[in-house]
């Protein structure tokens, strides 16, 4: 008979996993280690030393911590600024944002935020954020979408969010109500910003996590064609934008030209230095290498993971706390079709062979991804050379995970460890 128990740890240590970013205060209190705390005060000094209309741009690899840290950081800013925190995948189908529909939801949360605290709005800006939505379902009556099943009428802000969400006619609308009007927009959530002000006595701040998932394709147009508009409220934000994306001038060109002197960056954590990641007796970092165990053992039992397998399943992450949860989820549901093969078996844990697996479960996911002979090209030139190659596969790679980069006293870039096992599978180094 299987063991229920022994199921019900891996079950419980793959969901306690999934609890990334940690948003609720209860996961913070029980998951929580000390990281990115330096890149933490450097964020807030920032913010605090900008302009009342400052705005800061916030880097990282996908996956790096920033939506713990950017959570933690509103969270330390609600005593002197009125906090906005959102994710914009939470707003708007991914693939389809645009500068339009982000300052669209800049206004809508502020709108939001102010009804449940019941701060006095003026009934015209109410208005020029909501009522539009009447003229748009006049215009398509009997375009009825699943989104207004059971919705009640009065919660107009579940409503909308439901219809960024999953309706492109709807997105498409918007577009069109706003984009020769941008400046109308804006003038409203301004307004808006100041009556929060006048009520609490605190500036606005809103934090926009979740824009550095986005394509690059995507992040373009934004940052580089539109980031005018997108920087006109008058009012702190902060943004972010992915790694990849500071790599093209153009982008860092409009940055630049709108008053962003320097990204703020979080970071990937390095196990070795530059100068020892290619020494097989190098001793990894113990201080970095530490904490990323610490939240392996937040979420693992002793009995569950060998100490072996935890420390390579760090090692293997690259640095990326993301991959660590990718390496670890894999391990657990390698474990648990193991019990299920095997039910008489009673120690199955996580070992070096349970890891091997997800490992190479993981190598596949990759290999998948790099489709041509080139990026295998660019990929062997990275590791050889720890710079960044020339061109958009390099963007590409870095985008993707497959190259990530790394600070000492200079930049350098380094192959994934998972990647690297593909090289030396395809003789390439």
């Amino acid at each position: 008979m299987m063991n229920q128990a022994l199921l019900e740890q891996l079950q419980q240590a793959y969901r306690d996993l999934d609890l990334f970013p940690l948003i609720e205060a209860d996961d913070i209190e029980r998951f929580r280690v000390e990281y990115g705390r330096e890149v933490l005060v450097r964020l807030k000094r920032e913010v605090e030393a900008s302009a009342k209309d400052g705005k800061v741009i916030f880097a990282g690899h996908r996956g790096c911590g920033k939506s713990t840290l950017l959570k933690r950081f509103a969270v330390e800013m609600v005593e002197k600024y009125f906090t906005i925190f959102f994710s914009i995948a939470d707003l708007i189908e991914m693939s389809d944002v645009s500068h339009v529909n982000i300052l669209y939801a800049i206004g809508l949360k502020l709108l939001s935020n102010a009804t449940k605290v019941k701060i006095s709005v003026p009934e015209d800006i109410k208005q020029s954020l909501l009522d539009w939505t009447n003229t748009t379902r006049k215009e398509t009556t009997g375009d009825t979408t699943k989104s207004q099943v059971g919705v009640g009428a009065a919660d107009i802000f579940k409503l909308i969010t439901l219809k960024l969400q999953q309706e492109r006619t709807f997105r498409n609308e918007l577009e069109r109500t706003y984009e020769k009007k941008i400046s109308e927009l804006v003038r409203n959530i301004d307004r808006l910003a100041a009556a929060i002000q006048t009520s609490t006595k605190k500036p606005v701040l809103v934090i926009i996590d979740d824009l550095d998932k986005l394509d690059l394709s995507i992040v373009e147009p934004i940052y580089r064609n539109n980031i005018k508009a997108l920087f006109s409220p008058g009012f702190k934000i902060v943004f972010t934008i992915p790694i990849s994306a500071i790599q093209e001038p153009k982008v860092m060109g409009a940055l630049n030209s709108e008053g962003i002197v320097r990204i703020q960056l979080f970071p990937v954590t390095k196990f070795y230095q530059r100068q020892d990641c290619r020494n097989p007796n190098a001793q990894p970092i113990s201080k970095h290498l530490n904490l990323f165990q610490e939240i392996l053992k937040k979420r693992f039992p002793p009995e569950l993971i060998t100490p072996e397998a935890a420390q390579k399943m760090v090692l293997s992450s690259g640095g990326v706390v993301r991959e660590l949860v990718r390496i670890g989820r894999e391990c657990c549901t390698e474990c648990m079709v193991q019990l299920e093969i095997e039910p008489e078996r009673e120690n199955i844990k996580i070992d070096e062979e349970i890891l091997a697996t997800a490992l190479r479960n993981l190598r596949n996911d990759f290999a998948r991804q790099i489709s041509s002979s080139q990026l295998y090209t660019v990929l062997a030139e990275v590791y050889k050379t720890l710079k960044p190659a020339p061109g958009e596969d390099f963007v590409k790679l870095l985008h993707g995970l497959m190259v990530l980069e790394y600070e000492n006293d200079a930049l350098w870039y380094d192959v994934h460890p998972i990647v690297i096992d593909l090289l030396h599978r395809e003789n390439l180094i």
